[in-house]
């Protein structure tokens, strides 16, 4: 939340795709009338609203096929931590860090940023408190291009 935050305010347009593995995932009353146009047969809806608009998709989307569908300057993956791609370790503890760690760990954040500045060489950085520096070092592995995700991937994911 920090990282967008950051990012936003240095004119850069963000945007996040979190992943779930809740499989009651309900964004709407069942009652309302998008939910019941996909009952009634409708593979997409949209939901247009005075200040924010829902897309709602009857299948799941794949990784690249979601990546594709936004045009924003930077795209915050949250929730991908089995995937082997420049990322943030947010960790409670060095164990926790040690579990979610992969070769393309640039930074870690968490509670363990009061507990060290380093860890495995690699920078530990508060995001409440210095959310540049994060942004900065972001900005500085973030993949460029969805083919060298894709490449990353191998299937959609």
């Amino acid at each position: 939340e920090s990282l967008a935050t950051e990012l936003s305010h240095n004119g850069y347009s963000v945007a996040v795709i979190k992943h779930t593995d809740s499989k009651d995932l309900s964004l709407e009353r069942e009652s309302a009338d998008t939910a019941r146009q996909r009952k009634a047969g409708a593979i997409s809806t949209i939901l247009l609203g005075p200040s924010v608009t829902a897309i709602i998709h009857k299948r799941r989307l794949g990784l690249v096929e979601s990546l594709g569908q936004l045009r924003q300057d930077v795209i915050i993956l949250e929730g991908f931590g089995r995937l082997n791609i420049p990322k943030i370790v947010t960790a409670a503890s060095f164990c926790d860090a040690d579990a979610r760690y992969c070769n393309e760990t640039y930074a870690f954040s968490g509670i363990i940023a009061a507990q060290t500045a380093t860890y495995r060489n690699i920078p530990v950085i508060n995001c409440f408190s210095d959310p540049a520096a994060l942004a900065k070092i972001s900005l500085e592995h973030a993949l460029r291009n969805t083919e060298r995700l894709t490449s990353v991937l191998g299937e959609d994911y």
